[in-house]
């Protein structure tokens, strides 16, 4: 059976294709905002993770098919230009985050708080320092003890096993790891190399947001806001504009340079007589040494 999809009224589609741009075309319809993420070379097992977490936060992760994909976002795109966007950008293999939520909060969840970890494949790059733990690995005396020694982790025989006797970084963060290296962390059971969900793009508010329009760092906008509220202040004092978070400051410094003043000027403030009166004094011992000292060198 084949069936007609959308607008598309010329051609004919499996049913197969058919409820899968429905079920997509429901997604996009419950959720105003979606992400495309690359998960080319993403274990299955790590796909599931993140779905499940993903689930957890309100959001819904689908492996997509890029075809059928883009015939659903054909159903209800109407401009050209965003579907162009889209279109260039389902490449390789694709996933899509959907979420009615914030999107952006998902983006940091993503990029900052998840930290999802896979063992090491020859050609990868370590993502940072590799280090095996001190213990016992579990494997037996034999012709493996050559690897240890090369990869130069002290080691030592105890009761039958071969014991790891210091914490040991095995490579170094942007090293590339070797056939060797994947398959012996494998036997240790660790997963080293970090994996993250790259953000291809959002589409928000009917428009496609770019990844270098989407790098977040609340650390970077914290402090942008914080000297952005210093500069306002020192921008208001200076200026005397009279907002109520600098009026306090304001009128004391106001008040500090009309006192400044009027015992400058010897005004007869009340407040002010015994500070005006005080300077007087001190002006006059000084100019009294002066003349004592000018009396004493022409006598």
């Amino acid at each position: 059976m084949s069936v007609a999809i959308g607008s598309v009224k010329s051609r004919r589609y499996p049913e197969r294709k058919v409820n899968a741009v429905k079920v997509y075309l429901d997604l996009v319809k419950q959720n105003p905002y979606f992400l495309l993420v690359d998960i080319t070379g993403i274990p299955a097992q790590t796909l599931h993770s993140i779905r499940r977490k993903l689930r957890e936060l309100g959001a819904t992760f689908k492996v997509i098919k890029n075809a059928i994909f883009l015939l659903a976002i054909k159903n209800i795109v109407m401009d050209n230009q965003i579907l162009s966007k889209i279109e260039s950008k389902l490449r390789r293999q694709n996933g899509v985050i959907f979420t009615s939520e914030n999107p952006f909060s998902l983006i940091i969840f993503l990029k900052k708080e998840y930290r999802m970890t896979r063992q090491a494949k020859a050609g990868d790059v370590a993502t940072s320092d590799i280090m095996v733990p001190a213990g016992n690995t579990g494997f037996s005396p034999g012709p493996i003890i050559s690897l240890f020694n090369k990869l130069k982790i002290p080691i030592r025989i105890q009761e039958g096993s071969i014991w790891i006797t210091s914490d040991t970084i095995v490579a170094k963060r942007g090293d590339t790891i070797s056939a060797e290296l994947a398959d012996f962390l494998g036997k240790l059971g660790l997963k080293p190399i970090e994996v993250s969900l790259p953000i291809k793009a959002v589409f928000l508010a009917n428009r496609i947001i770019e990844p270098d329009e989407i790098e977040i760092d609340p650390e970077i906008y914290s402090k942008r806001v914080a000297e952005a509220h210093s500069y306002a202040l020192n921008l208001a004092l200076n200026a005397c504009i009279p907002v109520s978070e600098v009026m306090p400051v304001l009128l004391r410094k106001a008040y500090t340079e009309a006192c400044s003043l009027a015992i400058a000027a010897a005004l007869p403030v009340p407040d002010l007589i015994t500070s005006i009166l005080a300077r007087a004094n001190s002006e006059a011992n000084v100019l009294y040494n002066l003349i004592k000292t000018r009396s004493a060198e022409f006598s």
